[in-house]
C-alpha cells in the first residue's frame, strides 16, 4: 500500500485539529492559513544544520 503524500493546499482554509500540519505552519482563528510542504522542510533542516555546522570566527 502506497502512503499517500502531504499536500499543503488540502489543508489551507480547514478547521485545525492537532495532527493536520506534519512540517508546521500556522493557524487564524481556527483555522490553518498556510501549511509547509515536506520538501519545504527538508531545505529548512538542510540550511539550518549548515548554519549550525559551520566553524565559528569566535
Amino acid at each position: 500500500m502506497t502512503e499517500k503524500k502531504f499536500n499543503p493546499e488540502d489543508v489551507i482554509g480547514k478547521p485545525y485539529k492537532r495532527g493536520l500540519l506534519p512540517y508546521g505552519g500556522g493557524v487564524t482563528r481556527g483555522r490553518i492559513s498556510f501549511a509547509i510542504s515536506e520538501e519545504e522542510h527538508l531545505e529548512d533542516m538542510k540550511r539550518l544544520r549548515t548554519v549550525l555546522n559551520a566553524p565559528s570566527d569566535r
